[in-house]
């Protein structure tokens, strides 16, 4: 898979993921804590999701 086409999926992903749980767990949904939990999680989830994908779609070699 074309990396662009991996790593905008990955954050795509990941943004999503990331300020949905920030702002569900975060105490107060006007505040500053979940756009900043949101920021870190995504930071976090980005690279979980790019290897992960990755990992998904390469061929498996062992099953031959």
């Amino acid at each position: 898979m074309n990396s662009i086409v991996l790593t905008a999926i990955s954050i795509i992903v990941a943004l999503f993921l990331g300020f949905t749980v920030s702002f569900v767990v975060g105490p107060d949904p006007t505040g500053i804590l979940p756009v900043v939990v949101g920021v870190v999680l995504t930071g976090v989830l980005i690279p979980v999701f790019y290897f992960g994908i990755q990992r998904l779609f390469t061929p498996n070699e062992s099953s031959t």
